[in-house]
């Protein structure tokens, strides 16, 4: 899964709207953005096969550290101590919340990940662990359709918490929308990279650039007013 994770990123900023959206972004990613890391130092290693599976040409035959089930589960606990450090007394009593949520938007790429990817998904960090994955992109269709229900219910929450201050935040609202809609029916027609080292690069600069452009947007909506008991039983 690619853009279907930023759905959560999406859901989360209604409940915790302090965080910023940019933040929420990266953390959601966040799995992803070590990867690169550890594929540009030879830590973690991937094959660029064209055709691996109709979705992506995508062979992640290692890559232990950044999306094992231990260590999804280490670099959640860490992402989520981080979030509450960081945030000291600006986040006031909801900080270990707002800890929680970064923690569980960190954990849940490995869980989106799950239904998509071919068996290549450690459970640990031996060489041995077992591995698993559904393997839905073997079939593109359903796998675009999967990343399109997470954004789409994602981007209806956050919609619903939060409204726009004024008529250019509603347009850069609206395409930025249209972009993520785009980029995910997109994604499995893009060229293959050249290497696993220009994939790399080019994940790092997207998910900067994506988490920049949510924050941007973000800034310029606010949360709507919740509705009392009262109101709602008139």
């Amino acid at each position: 899964m690619f853009v279907g994770h930023y759905g959560v990123s999406l859901a989360a900023k209604r409940y915790r709207p302090e965080l910023s959206l940019g933040v929420l972004f990266l953390a959601v990613q966040f799995l992803d953005v070590l990867f690169a890391v550890f594929l540009l130092t030879g830590l973690e290693k991937m094959r660029i096969v064209h055709g691996f599976t109709a979705y992506n040409p995508y062979d992640l035959y290692r890559m232990p550290y950044s999306h094992s089930l231990l260590g999804a589960m280490a670099w959640s606990l860490a992402a989520g101590i981080a979030c509450f450090f960081w945030t000291g007394a600006r986040g006031g009593g909801g900080r270990a919340a707002s800890a929680a949520v970064v923690a569980a938007a960190v954990f849940s790429h490995f869980l989106l990940d799950v239904p998509m990817h071919t068996p290549d998904l450690p459970l640990g960090l031996g060489s041995a662990s077992p591995k698993i994955g559904l393997g839905l992109w073997n079939h593109r269709t359903a796998a675009v359709g999967a990343e399109l229900a997470v954004l789409v219910i994602g981007g209806a929450l956050y919609l619903r918490g939060s409204r726009s201050r004024d008529r250019r935040a509603r347009i850069a609202t609206g395409v930025f929308a249209c972009a993520l809609l785009a980029l995910t029916v997109a994604t499995p027609f893009l060229p293959d990279p050249s290497s696993a080292a220009a994939f790399a690069v080019q994940a790092l600069f997207l998910y900067v650039l994506l988490a920049v452009a949510g924050a941007w947007v973000d800034r310029r909506r606010e949360a709507a007013p919740r509705r009392s008991p009262s109101a709602i039983s008139r």
